[in-house]
């Protein structure tokens, strides 16, 4: 069978953990660099199309998200490529998410019910820009992981400084942002729609409503587990990095002194590939204690000390990983709320009464 009958007409760049890309275009060959258009780490081959995501589990490495490119204009720079984040474990969830409250929302400007179909908006808008601010993340580690590889042999572990850590910390508070605003849109949509309580906009408003009145929907015990700090919540753990980067200190000042580091990744066959890490610190909960106290390192000889702690992956969650998985949590939360939409998602038809001009349809642009 020929290649064009096997294989869509469809190029793709798989992110990886730590700034690692794997590319694939038509055909079984797949290229595993060190960056995007990084030094080549390891080739693979596929023996079919959707064979590629299984084959890098396979061989340990997992999956941020992929962008797909189908048409030469995407290659030429004339418009974007679609970026998807991946599952946890398959699929694209978020893309399909956000198309259902897209759907929400269309139902509900067919029956004029505008608090619905605004807020629904809303949160389509919010998967869709928090799946692009993970994008410019993954981006921005693939770019410093291939400059790095550029300068200097990959190493076991090793600290630096360079120019392109602005980008990284620049896209991980941003977002952080984003998903805080999605967080908050979430959480309108369950105050005005799950327990009829209008005018609240933002998840400490939900919060604060659901202890002074407890209700038994299942929904209100799950809210008050995942942003409880005592319980482990992980929305609680977002709160607490959102928080202190915004309120106390950005994250390359969390310590005081900043460091982008390479490290290395160990794969399923024990063969070591080079990544970028930008730890969170796994103590921010007392950290933001510290700080909000007024207390940080009392002397520079103090502070100098603290900053030559070597970052431990199992203690301090590298940002992109930790971020792609809050998303996945996120569109897990988002989910479960458009169960409870008083209308059902409806598919998207527009007629000729809907359409406003001239309408011109560019091939491989529709979804």
């Amino acid at each position: 069978m020929e290649i064009a009958e096997k294989w869509p007409n469809a190029g793709r760049a798989v992110w990886l953990f730590g700034g690692i890309v794997a590319y694939n275009n038509p055909g079984t060959d797949v290229e595993i660099c060190a960056g995007s258009g990084g030094p080549v780490v390891r080739r693979c081959e596929i023996d079919s199309y959707g064979g590629l995501f299984e084959i890098l589990k396979k061989q340990g490495f997992s999956i941020i998200g992929t962008t797909f490119v189908v048409h030469q204009d995407e290659l030429n720079g004339l418009r974007p490529a679609e970026f998807r984040m991946a599952g946890l474990r398959n699929g694209w969830p978020l893309s399909e998410l956000r198309q259902k409250w897209r759907e929400v929302a269309f139902a509900a400007s067919k029956l004029d019910q505008m608090p619905l179909m605004d807020v629904s908006s809303r949160l389509a808008f919010g998967l869709e820009y928090s799946q692009l601010r993970l994008y410019d993340l993954a981006s921005a580690y693939a770019a410093q992981l291939r400059s790095r590889c550029a300068k200097d042999k990959p190493v076991e572990y090793q600290r630096f400084k360079d120019l392109l850590s602005r980008e990284v910390y620049k896209s991980i508070h941003a977002l952080f942002w984003e998903l805080a605003v999605l967080r908050d849109t979430l959480a309108e949509f369950a105050a005005m729609f799950c327990f009829s309580k209008p005018g609240v906009r933002t998840l400490r408003g939900l919060l604060s409503f659901l202890r002074t009145a407890p209700s038994a929907d299942p929904l209100s015990a799950e809210l008050l587990s995942i942003t409880d700090e005592k319980l482990g919540g992980w929305l609680a753990r977002f709160a607490s990095y959102r928080n202190f980067f915004t309120h106390i200190a950005p994250m390359e000042w969390t310590a005081g002194i900043a460091f982008s580091v390479q490290d290395v990744r160990r794969l399923n066959d024990q063969s070591t590939v080079p990544q970028i890490y930008y730890p969170l610190p796994g103590n921010i909960d007392e950290l933001t204690r510290e700080r909000s106290n007024g207390t940080f390192y009392p002397t520079m000889e103090r502070l100098l000390e603290g900053s030559k702690r070597r970052a431990d992956r199992a203690i301090d969650p590298d940002a992109l990983e930790y971020l792609h998985l809050s998303l996945n949590q996120f569109a897990e939360l988002a989910k479960t709320l458009i169960a409870r939409s008083p209308l059902a998602p409806a598919g998207i038809h527009l007629g000729p009464e809907d359409i406003i001009g001239e309408v011109q349809w560019t091939p491989g642009t529709s979804e």
